[in-house]
């Protein structure tokens, strides 16, 4: 998947679209996200009954969802033996919020890279550029 800033140059651009954008996710991993923030906590097996596709597939977008932190797992305890994992997401004010704190901390940085671009630091890709292709 690639990103580009220009893709925000619309006016029909929704939280969805930047959550997916900033945090590289998929279509299949917003799905996840949505279904395990709105009807938490779920197994994968009941993930998989409201989104039918693989257990593999469900497996990896709540794996990434669990690493940027939007989801996590409580391993429960199963009267009969064994366990398996229940998953519950943050809420959508905490997933904002952290959306909006990431979002300011790299936009002071662009912001900062923006001021320190000159005339001297171009010329000098250029020759870089030059260098690398020169035969």
């Amino acid at each position: 998947m690639s990103f580009s800033l220009s893709s925000f140059e619309s006016d029909d651009i929704t939280c969805f679209d930047i959550i997916k954008a900033f945090y590289a996710l998929t279509d299949n991993e917003l799905e996840v996200l949505s279904c395990v923030n709105k009807a938490q906590p779920l197994d994968i097996r009941s993930i998989i009954s409201i989104i039918p596709k693989d257990r593999a597939t469900i497996s990896r977008s709540i794996k990434k969802l669990m690493a940027i932190g939007f989801v996590r797992s409580d391993k429960i305890t199963l009267d009969r033996g064994g366990y398996k994992f229940m998953y519950s997401s943050l809420s959508m004010r905490e997933i904002r919020e952290k959306l909006t704190l990431n979002i300011e901390s790299i936009s002071k940085r662009m912001t900062a890279a923006i001021s320190n671009l000159t005339e001297e630091k171009c010329t000098a890709m250029y020759e870089s550029v030059l260098a690398k292709y020169k035969k």
